[in-house]
């Protein structure tokens, strides 16, 4: 019996046909990946390249440098010393301005205590309000500043510093004619955005909703009895008394006056005075 060439012959394995399944059992269940752009050059190229080319087509893969995170710039008080040179220099002590003024990163200790925070409102007639003005530029990044740090407090001071531009903005909002040209980013920081408002809006209507509504019970008084009803309503108290007496003679009275009898009483009285005036007369005659 003979054996192709392609043919399996015993203890012999095919070395392209073990290759070609081996390939196929590994690639199962991976999922398809389209090769890059140097990959497919060096599989497309007409002629077989060798390994350096290869390396040297595929490149080696660039390390991208590690950027470190940014840090925000805080906002603090000025120092002592700081505090010092800006006062000498504000009451003509000393010529020499501070550097620090110009730092839109240091306020004044005046300033923080006193919550003079926010940059002044924008007005034609007023130069110092323009934002070309050095120290209205210099408030305007302060305050973006304060407020940005104050959404989001690390420490202690930052905690400190937002308490204050809080209530500087709430200051402002207390005021009519302040409270419309506070931003929606300085409205959040006191809870008065229009977004917080809607929200807190559903959220009582919700409440309203869920919260049964209290129907106050009925109360019903007792009925008292016949008795005790009529006795109460008598007005005396029963048996004789000085009450029933005189009900009784006023009931009489009534009765003697629909019956006529209250008119023969006063003919009757008539009569008799009319007697005793005749009588009177014939005394006086003798």
């Amino acid at each position: 019996m003979k054996f192709n060439s392609t043919s399996k012959t015993p203890g012999v394995k095919p070395e392209v046909e073990e290759k070609l399944f081996e390939n196929i059992i590994d690639n199962l269940g991976k999922p398809k990946v389209s090769p890059s752009i140097q990959q497919q050059v060096i599989n497309n190229s007409p002629k077989k390249l060798t390994p350096q080319v290869q390396q040297k087509i595929l490149g080696t893969p660039k390390v991208q440098p590690q950027v470190k995170p940014q840090v925000k710039p805080k906002v603090r008080v000025e120092t002592m010393p700081e505090r010092i040179e800006r006062i000498t220099y504000q009451y003509d002590e000393n010529d020499k301005r501070p550097i620090h003024l110009d730092n839109p990163l240091i306020v004044s200790q005046e300033d923080m205590a006193s919550r003079n925070l926010r940059p002044k409102q924008f007005n034609n007639m007023d130069p110092n309000s323009y934002p070309s003005n050095p120290r209205q530029k210099k408030a305007l990044t302060t305050w973006e500043i304060m407020v940005d740090q104050a959404k989001n407090p690390k420490d202690k001071y930052d905690r400190e510093s937002a308490k204050q531009v809080r209530q500087t903005i709430l200051d402002s909002w207390k005021k009519p004619t302040m409270r419309k040209y506070l931003g929606e980013d300085e409205l959040e920081l006191i809870g008065r955005s229009k977004k917080q408002l809607e929200a807190k809006r559903k959220r009582e209507a919700e409440n309203l909703k869920e919260r049964p509504v209290y129907v106050e019970p009925p109360v019903y008084e007792p009925v008292p009895k016949l008795n005790d009803y009529m006795r109460d309503k008598a007005g005396f108290q029963p048996g004789i008394s000085k009450d029933l007496i005189q009900l009784q003679s006023e009931i009489k009275k009534n009765m003697d006056y629909v019956m006529g009898r209250d008119d023969q009483k006063v003919e009757s009285k008539e009569s008799e005075e009319n007697k005793n005036d005749q009588y009177k007369e014939d005394e006086d005659d003798r």
